[in-house]
């Protein structure tokens, strides 16, 4: 009898010991993540080269600005020579220091003889100085109906949201992995890489395509020390995102007539915080971070106790949210329908 109680006794201190150790590091795990919040390792753009594609508006303007104001020599590429004129004398009162460079240049980063051109011609225009950080803001959507959509809408499609920052990614891991010192490649996503809806079948899958590049990259860039990020921003207010609506469907406006599209500044804060706390996927909004864990694969966690959290959220409110949006839809049916008689 007295040796049955003496085991029992054992058991229940052991089983104890298991609790409090598991209490233990699950308290350990709750405090690092909470310490997560806060800690943020400052990045020093003062004297680097920071190469921005699409930098003669909206967003890669607005992150040129910034980078301009911390010291930054600053390269910005697009197409259009005027914009890119009117956006380096804005990047220019913007400097911190006079001796900062700004270089402006006209490529068609579609083509990767073009990415690869203006991308050593950046060097050479910046003293040999080749970019330490370059970020991906390049990009066009031209909202529509799939069964609409012509070739030349389509490969447009994939070239403004794949092509446009694929193939200055690969120049530069290769310059970056040569030089052996490092670098950080930032892409620029979408909510609509996590996600998507009527409307989008032009945009989406070279999101879509963009997100597992870069899913790629940040395994494949750990060879050469080169830090791979992705911003995932929902709607921001630039003359891209009025272009878009000019063609953007009416179903497409109804499901997202309760989304507050943010300025290129804020969503520069959101992207500059984000990389100091050394979050792979940078999110602006709740929403696109829940839809960021449930689309998450092996990608690194931003925070784990918070991740998890937002995962049990997604269990429940992202099919909730889906049957909303195809509700509707089928809703939509008589309007389109009408609409397609004349």
């Amino acid at each position: 009898m007295a040796l049955d109680l003496t085991l029992q006794v054992d058991r229940y201190f052991a089983a104890g010991r298991i609790f409090v150790t598991l209490l233990s590091v699950a308290l350990g795990i709750i405090v690092w993540s909470s310490m997560t919040w806060f800690w943020r390792k400052q990045i020093a753009f003062s004297g680097k080269h920071c190469y921005v594609t699409g930098g003669s508006s909206g967003l890669g303007l607005a992150l040129s600005e910034y980078l301009a104001t911390q010291g930054a020599h600053v390269t910005i590429v697009a197409r259009d020579e005027k914009k890119l004129q009117d956006a380096k004398t804005r990047i220019e009162s913007r400097r911190a220091s006079a001796s900062q460079r700004i270089v402006a240049i006209s490529a068609d980063l579609t083509s990767q003889s073009e990415s690869a051109k203006a991308y050593n011609q950046a060097i050479e225009q910046q003293r040999a100085l080749q970019p330490e950080n370059v970020f991906l803001c390049a990009g066009h959507a031209k909202p529509g109906f799939f069964v609409e959509a012509d070739e030349r809408d389509l490969r447009s499609g994939l070239d403004g949201t794949y092509w446009v920052s694929a193939w200055t990614a690969q120049i530069a891991g290769k310059t970056m992995s040569a030089r052996q010192q490092g670098g950080r490649i930032v892409f620029v996503g979408s909510f609509l890489a996590l996600t998507t809806f009527v409307g989008y079948a032009g945009y989406a899958p070279g999101k879509y395509a963009l997100k597992g590049l870069a899913d790629t990259l940040r395994s494949e860039y750990l060879l050469y020390g080169i830090d791979v990020h992705m911003y995932l921003p929902a709607g921001i207010l630039s003359p891209n995102f009025e272009v878009e609506n000019r063609t953007k469907p009416e179903i497409t406006k109804k499901i997202e007539e309760g989304d507050n599209p943010m300025t290129p500044e804020a969503c520069v804060e959101c992207l500059i915080t984000g990389l100091e706390r050394g979050y792979y996927q940078i999110t602006n909004d709740l929403i696109t971070d829940i839809l960021r864990v449930a689309s998450r694969g092996n990608a690194p966690w931003n925070n784990i106790v918070w991740d998890g959290i937002l995962l049990i959220i997604a269990a429940i409110g992202v099919p909730v949210w889906r049957w909303i949006i195809d509700y509707q839809v089928r809703s939509h049916r008589a309007i389109h329908a009408e609409k397609l008689k004349h």
